[in-house]
């Protein structure tokens, strides 16, 4: 979800679609609305992640399908929900009120009187374990950096602070106080995100490096328990009775089937075996469609898929090597060819839908960057070349070979990759050696450096362009590319005290040209649209952070009929 939002290129339009079960940017219905007097008798939902969760550790989960999971069994401080209109908010959850200092600097959250499902009370002392646990520089978080707006977290987490000195303390067992840096306009939606969620320093204590892996290893305070996890095959969550809000919890059971293999999961969707999922190719539209007996869903998910390079490789220690490989791609025929239309070409790395202020970054930026970089570039390959020289690596790019890495084995993941390696090698003249891998090595090649070339997605975490220029900090370790550049680190840290959206907006503009274009660190390359294709009996599934399922109210009323 939204590294929460952390999926491989691959996935693009079906797995991240089809994970976010029924994902909509239309309203959904509030908690109270709807007639649920004649709802079925059983309550479930069978829905779909298309790869096994990494781990469930809070402070070390990375991909979207351990980050859907664990909101549905760890009660934060906050929930995002929609009012009637589908308008997003930050509901209260594990806190039941929060007050913020007039100079915006302290924020206290009252938590209400609620337990871990096995009894124990859930104290402000969990979340303080938890946030520091993750700011522990012996834990390797890669969201670490979520929590810098935090006084004195970014310090601690590089070795050149005190942990006493974070700015999180409990104030007593119901009491939990932040301090910030500076005032932080979008604290408040952080605090629904896993980074922000409470955990029990006995259960990683007792479980040590096995905490995360197995449903025993993992505490429960939300509307949900894992109550089985057999791994590669399925997660299955079923209602926690001891739940603080468990009178608006509908669903019994819900049963995530993991299937990798995209025609699996349509034929499951048509048989009725899924009640939701993400749909790419025409052909399953037409049937879905003809079906008759399913919601079309469809939008912008606030996600970019993008490209990116291993700079201590020596073909990619060149700025100019890098953006020939982002101008060598044709953007409209990848998401005519392999999306099937499902997005917009990405000229610039910040995606639709994201807001600064009151507008759509997009719209108010007015430029996107790569585009005036095409111009200036009408040759990649000649580029090309001219940062093959400056690196001594003679003027024959057929000489260059890359190594690509794939997260995939199945048709799908074939089919991209040979379409990018056909399209670098046509357009630069080198050659791409593809090697294909499943998503768990892939993300350990990505970290041990073993690569040159390879593809992810990323979408937002919150609505604000931070959340997509924060994680190429020198000091977030997010994507293993080897970048850091104190001149951006100072364009996006300016944004946290920036008088204005206008000020901002000047600073985000100027961060983007160095990403994708002075610097060519990332290679943005198609703005993601979903397609979801819903059974008509789902209800009340309500849809937040640009399309993420909510389960906790969500029912069904006239499977069968």
């Amino acid at each position: 979800m939204k590294s929460k939002k952390l999926a491989a290129v691959v996935m693009a339009t079906t797995v991240l679609t089809s994970v976010l079960a029924g994902c909509s940017s239309k309203p959904a219905p509030t908690p109270t609305g709807g007639n649920t007097a004649d709802i079925d008798k059983d309550q479930y939902l069978n829905l779909v992640l298309a790869a096994e969760p990494k781990t469930m550790d809070i402070s070390k989960a990375t991909d979207l399908y351990s980050t859907q999971v664990l909101k549905e069994i760890t009660e934060g401080l906050t929930r995002m929900e929609t009012d009637k209109d589908g308008k997003e908010f930050a509901a209260p959850a594990g806190a039941e009120k929060w007050v913020t200092s007039p100079d915006g600097l302290k924020w206290t959250f009252t938590l209400r009187d609620y337990s871990w499902a096995d009894g124990q009370k859930v104290k402000a002392s969990d979340y303080v374990y938890s946030l520091l646990r993750t700011l522990d520089a012996n834990t390797a978080s890669q969201y670490a950096y979520f929590l810098f707006p935090i006084k004195g977290a970014e310090a601690y987490n590089a070795g050149k602070g005190k942990k006493e000195d974070v700015g999180v303390k409990a104030v007593d067992d119901k009491t939990l106080e932040f301090t910030l840096n500076q005032p932080t306009p979008y604290f408040l939606l952080l605090t629904n995100y896993k980074t922000f969620l409470p955990q029990r320093e006995d259960f990683v204590k007792k479980y040590g490096d096995k905490y995360g892996t197995e449903l025993e290893t993992l505490p429960v305070s939300g509307p949900f328990k894992i109550t089985e996890w057999v791994h590669q095959n399925k997660v299955t969550l079923e209602k926690n009775d001891k739940y603080w809000d468990k009178d608006k919890v509908k669903l019994s059971k819900v049963n995530y089937k993991i299937i990798k293999d995209e025609n699996a999961r349509m034929n499951e969707l048509l048989n009725g075996s899924l009640d939701s999922s993400g749909v790419r190719k025409q052909e399953w539209v037409d049937k879905f469609t003809q079906a008759g007996k399913y919601n079309q869903i469809g939008g912008y998910d606030g996600s970019i898929v993008y490209q990116f390079y291993n700079q201590k490789s020596k073909i990619f220690s060149n700025a100019k090597t890098r953006l020939a490989m982002n101008l060598a791609l044709n953007r409209e025929d990848i998401v005519k060819t392999l999306y099937k239309g499902l997005g917009t070409p990405a000229y610039g790395w910040i995606p639709y839908g994201i807001q600064i202020g009151t507008e759509e970054y997009r719209k108010a930026v007015g430029v996107e960057p790569l585009k005036a970089a095409a111009e200036k570039n009408k040759d990649p390959k000649a580029l090309f070349i001219e940062g093959m020289k400056e690196l001594g690596l003679g003027e024959d790019p057929s000489k260059v070979t890359i190594k690509m890495l794939e997260s995939g084995t199945d048709a799908q993941s074939k089919e991209f990759a040979e379409y990018y390696q056909q399209a670098y090698q046509k357009a630069l003249g080198v050659k791409i050696d593809i090697q294909y891998m499943e998503w768990d090595t892939f993300q350990k090649k990505l970290d041990a450096f073993e690569y040159d070339l390879a593809g992810m997605a990323w979408g937002e975490d919150y609505n604000d362009p931070m959340t997509f220029m924060d994680m190429w900090l020198s000091n977030a370790n997010q994507v293993q590319t080897g970048w850091k550049n104190a001149k951006y680190d100072d364009l996006v840290n300016k944004t946290r005290t920036a008088k204005d959206s206008k000020e901002r907006l000047d600073l985000f503009k100027q961060a983007e040209q160095m990403l994708v274009v002075d610097e060519a660190t990332a290679a943005p390359v198609t703005y993601r649209k979903y397609q979801t294709f819903r059974a008509k009996y789902v209800q009340n599934l309500m849809l937040v952070n640009f399309g993420e399922p909510e389960l906790k109210y969500a029912y069904t009323q006239g499977r069968g009929k």
